[in-house]
C-alpha cells in the first residue's frame, strides 16, 4: 500500500517550483504507471473475452 501525504505548508523541506525531483521518486511513478496500464489492458482484454458470445 503506498500513502502519500501533502504538507498544508511548505517549508523549507517543501520542493520548489525550481528544483528537479528526486530520480528515484521519477522512476517509482514511471513503474507504478506502466503496471497500472498493464492491468488496466488486462482487464479490459478479459472483459472483451467474456464479453463474446461462444461459438
Amino acid at each position: 500500500m503506498l500513502r502519500v501525504v501533502a504538507d498544508a505548508e511548505p517549508g523549507p523541506s517543501a520542493a520548489t517550483a525550481g528544483s528537479k525531483p528526486d530520480p528515484r521518486i521519477v522512476n517509482l511513478v514511471r513503474l507504478l504507471a506502466r503496471h497500472a496500464a498493464r492491468d488496466f489492458i488486462q482487464a479490459e482484454k478479459d472483459n472483451r473475452q467474456r464479453e463474446r458470445l461462444p461459438e
